[in-house]
């Protein structure tokens, strides 16, 4: 495996951190599957209406938050708070101290975070389309 260096506005995370974000989304996944099985079930026995659907976007963002990060190499909490973890070690971060970099980090942060809000609110649009067709 190669060895990740720090890239302003590109790469704020190593391998450890990398895994740990893919680990994550993995986690928002199965819950955004337990969430959308109990809400369909939930259908069918109480009659729960669709509008309940909305509870799965929580999960989904989880989801495409970690998955995001991972692919993107890039955290988007270290981009907004100036700094950065290339190391083997999760969680041992170290601040970034030139202002242009905080900035194209910041930036980097804010299109995560928009992507995945976008991503997840797609997911909860079709949970509540699915919603209102088994309703």
């Amino acid at each position: 495996m190669s060895e990740v260096q720090y890239t302003t506005g590109v790469c704020n995370i190593g391998e450890a951190e990398i895994n740990q974000r893919r680990r994550i989304g993995y986690i928002g996944l199965g819950l955004t599957l337990v969430f959308l099985i109990g809400y369909v079930a939930m259908i069918y026995l109480i009659r729960l209406p669709p509008l309940f659907g909305v509870i799965v976007f929580i999960p989904a963002e989880i989801l495409t938050v970690g998955f995001l990060q991972a692919r993107k190499k890039f955290c988007a909490a270290y981009g907004l708070t100036r700094r950065q973890n290339v190391s083997s070690k999760i969680g041992f971060t170290i601040k970034i101290e030139d202002s242009l970099a905080q900035k194209k980090d910041r930036n980097k942060a804010l299109v995560i975070i928009i992507q995945s809000i976008i991503l997840a609110s797609t997911i909860t649009i079709l949970t509540l389309f699915l919603g209102s067709i088994l309703y």
